[in-house]
């Protein structure tokens, strides 16, 4: 188990001191309700302490970060702390997801990671003060349509049932550098649902390839009303991970993008270490 006395502060955020400990990572106990929720707060002001703008030349475009993560998760094959995943809405799909991780040791840390996917059909940008400064080069979302499926049904929880089923026809890995190819599982229910009528999206949800409970690869599946298709079901990717990671639907590769070793920066994808100081008890 990591070290949970130990946190990371990051430079932009007031947070105090650290220590190391000596104590071996597997002696460790396991962390108090307190220590816990302290942990928390200090994920939930990496998080709010990123401004995501929806349109990079309008400062008044800023999107609402969701008050409470999607999902908190961990990845003990990868000394990954405790961390967690937070969607920017003003309704409707997600303009883009962030997760913040904490590697609490060496060589990696302790310091914090953040890692931004655009889930928006235009450019955005976002911005950490002090720390970073991302402006995406292309739209992150590309949709295709699945052709070989029943239409959307009238009702969400019948649409939710189609959803699930649909996810059982996609699979997706990761080539990692040492452990080699790593089979992602699905996480059984979406990380999270919405709809924007207005625009023909009767409903959408966001599901999770994961290592353990890491997500590395987000399956987007969305209903659609459309003037002359009808009713449609459309699928895309976004990466959560600096790893390479491909999908494949019924078997078949429909998706795939390099890695990206932190820190990187892609057209619709950044990641990076946030400054820190040690942190103590």
């Amino acid at each position: 188990m990591e070290r949970l006395g130990a946190w990371v502060m990051l430079g932009c955020l007031l947070l105090g001191n650290p220590r190391h400990g000596t104590v071996a990572a597997a002696e460790e106990p396991e962390p108090s309700k307190a220590q816990r929720q302290a942990h928390f707060e200090r994920m939930k002001q990496v998080a709010t302490r990123i401004r995501l703008l929806a349109d990079p030349q309008r400062a008044e475009s800023t999107v609402k970060l969701l008050d409470e993560p999607v999902l908190r998760y961990a990845d003990h094959t990868r000394q990954l702390h405790e961390s967690s995943l937070w969607v920017w809405s003003n309704g409707g799909r997600p303009s883009a997801v962030l997760a913040v991780e904490f590697y609490p040791q060496p060589p990696r840390g302790p310091r914090w990671l953040y890692e931004i996917v655009s889930l928006s059909t235009e450019r955005i940008a976002a911005e950490c003060e002090g720390q970073f400064d991302w402006l995406a080069t292309a739209p992150g979302l590309k949709l295709q349509t699945l052709t070989d499926v029943d239409p959307p049904a009238d009702k969400a929880v019948r649409r939710l049932s189609q959803m699930k089923s649909i996810r059982e026809r996609f699979s997706a890995h990761e080539s990692a550098v040492i452990e080699g190819r790593v089979q992602l599982r699905p996480l059984s229910s979406p990380l999270f649902r919405y709809a924007d009528p207005e625009t023909g999206l009767t409903d959408g949800a966001l599901f999770a390839f994961a290592n353990g409970t890491n997500p590395e690869v987000l399956l987007i599946l969305e209903a659609h009303q459309e003037h002359k298709a009808g009713a449609t079901w459309k699928y895309g990717f976004a990466q959560m991970t600096g790893g390479a990671v491909t999908a494949n639907l019924d078997g078949r590769e429909v998706w795939q993008v390099r890695e990206a070793d932190p820190p990187a920066v892609r057209d619709s994808y950044v990641n990076g270490w946030l400054d820190s100081a040690e942190a103590g008890e």
